[in-house]
């Protein structure tokens, strides 16, 4: 587990992703809610993510369908990359 990164900087590296303002998202946005958050912005939060935890989010399948903060959180820490 990657105990030096927080729920916080999950929720700012998907605000980055997708080009939106700090603050725009909470933890129980998703993408019903943000019109950048499609399947481009899906890549791009996977991505994104990806450089954060050094390549070991990429090859996690079940992110392609994380469509809202709280089931990305939830993958995080079933892959053991976040507490």
């Amino acid at each position: 587990m990657n105990l030096a990164i927080s729920r916080t900087t999950v929720i700012a590296t998907i605000e980055r992703a997708l080009d939106l303002q700090k603050g725009s998202l909470g933890e129980n946005s998703s993408s019903a809610e943000i019109s950048q958050w499609d399947s481009l912005g899906q890549v791009d939060i996977i991505l994104a993510l990806d450089g954060l935890f050094d390549g070991k989010v990429n090859s996690i399948p079940e992110m392609a369908d994380a469509n809202s903060v709280p089931k990305i959180i939830d993958v995080l820490i079933r892959h053991l990359l976040l507490s």
